[in-house]
């Protein structure tokens, strides 16, 4: 994909909550937001255990903006503070 400063294959980046099991979010919450990164062009989906997980997809998601210029594509107006904190303004 190509983002405002540079190329990545990165195309969403979710969370599931604490106690949720990622069967559990990809077939119900996160579905959608699967189906859009589907649509927008992902093929693989990886994942990670993370003790904070909201903390962690904070932590991608500003670090993805810094280096890209921008969310990723299925990220896209869902997530403010995000960008927010890139540009140096309060989250």
């Amino acid at each position: 994909m190509d983002y405002r400063s540079g190329r990545s294959a990165m195309v969403l980046y979710a969370c599931s909550e604490p106690e949720e099991t990622l069967q559990r979010f990809v077939a119900g919450r996160g579905a959608r937001q699967i189906e859009r990164a589907v649509s927008a062009g992902a093929r693989w989906i990886r994942f990670a255990e993370a003790a904070q997980p909201q903390d962690e997809l904070d932590r991608l998601l500003k670090g993805f903006v810094e280096r890209f210029g921008s969310l990723p594509i299925s990220n896209a107006g869902t997530s403010r503070r995000a960008v927010a904190s890139a540009d140096g303004e309060p989250a």
